[in-house]
């Protein structure tokens, strides 16, 4: 699951360098190169630090990759998955550990049925209670 932050880094990027292009095809100089490069360059770094936060639900753990720090949950050391849900919204995933550490991963866009029934499989598969529930008001 790719975070909605990393799309709009990613759309800053790309749009510096069309703005670059313009501005290069309206003035050339020398400052203009010169910042045109910069930009260029910054743009690049931008776009290289999109593609760095991420969380993915693995057949043996699960990963939250926040630009360079990397956090892993084993299944095996997690102790229930409480699915709550809303009718007609995206709904959220409590996990907690044996540890009681717990976090949260909130449904978008990307989850279909299928990423919700191999969550569901995955929690059985490697006897982590599995709950599902009405959101309540």
């Amino acid at each position: 699951m790719t975070p909605p932050s990393n799309f709009i880094m990613l759309l800053i990027a790309l749009g510096l360098i069309f703005v670059v292009f313009i501005v290069l095809g309206l003035t050339r100089n020398p400052n203009i190169y010169t910042l045109a490069g910069v930009i260029i360059l910054s743009s690049i770094v931008l776009g290289y630090y999109s593609l760095l936060s991420y969380s993915a639900i693995q057949k043996d753990q699960i990963v939250f990759q926040q630009y360079h720090h990397q956090t892993i949950y084993k299944w095996q050391d997690l102790n229930e998955v409480i699915y709550e849900y809303a009718v007609g919204t995206f709904g959220t995933y409590y996990f907690q550990t044996k540890s009681n550490e717990q976090f949260i991963i909130e449904e978008n866009g990307q989850f279909g049925l299928d990423e919700k029934r191999a969550i569901y499989k995955l929690a059985v598969l490697n006897g982590v209670q599995f709950m599902e529930r009405e959101k309540s008001d």
